[in-house]
């Protein structure tokens, strides 16, 4: 907050320079502070609480859009403009609002289930309860805030979503090349993307053993 505090400083004594008013600008050279690259990540109990704590709140829609979220792995903007012709039944294809990225997803059977589950009342897919249209942002924002709190939540925001889908992906044994293909990320930038999105966890460092020794299982084979 600090540092957002300070952009917002900065430019506006900027413009006081611009227009005449100050004949510099003394937040110029302000420092802001380094702050970590986040590494929470939402487990499958947060989803579940989650989602239980939407449905006692009548918002199924924020539920669906946590769902998708973790599934496909996409930012909030992306999830909240996509419609259900983007979905053909087994993958949904977008287009990412940051990036152009075309990428296409195949609904796991947690999501189709979800869908499947969620009659179209609209064009787009996630469709507010009480107005029947597209969540503004500030409007989905302020009602996800509210049922994480209820769901004693208060740690995780929306945006962990799509780094939680990438330590799924990661955990699961995927290739670099087969995450990106699903965030959209290039392929050139994916490996240096993962070293914020991906936190280490103790499941990756199980599974990276257990390659190990079916490698050494498989050498002593070959050797026999």
């Amino acid at each position: 907050m600090a540092n957002a505090v300070l952009r917002v400083l900065r430019l506006l004594l900027q413009f006081a320079v611009d227009e005449g008013y100050l004949p510099r600008n003394p937040a110029s050279k302000s420092r802001l502070a380094a702050t970590p690259p986040r590494q929470t990540i939402w487990t499958d109990d947060n989803i579940a609480a989650f989602v239980t704590a939407a449905e006692q709140a009548d918002r199924k829609s924020v539920a669906l859009a946590v769902q998708m979220g973790i599934c496909l792995g996409q930012r909030q903007g992306d999830i909240l403009r996509m419609t259900w012709s983007q979905f053909d039944g087994t993958a949904i294809t977008l287009r990412q609002g940051k990036t152009g990225a075309i990428v296409r997803v195949p609904a796991v059977r947690e999501l189709a289930l979800a869908l499947a589950a969620t009659p179209p009342k609209a064009p787009t897919i996630v469709v507010a309860e009480t107005t029947g249209r597209p969540y503004r942002a500030n409007h989905f924002q302020h009602e996800f805030r509210r049922i994480a709190d209820a769901a004693g939540l208060q740690s995780l925001q929306f945006l962990d979503l799509r780094r939680s889908a990438v330590v799924r992906l990661a955990e699961a044994g995927c290739t670099t090349a087969e995450i990106a293909a699903i965030t959209g990320h290039r392929l050139e930038r994916t490996m240096q993307i993962l070293e914020t999105y991906l936190p280490r966890t103790s499941p990756m460092a199980e599974a990276a053993i257990r390659k190990l020794e079916l490698h050494k299982e498989r050498t002593k084979l070959d050797e026999s």
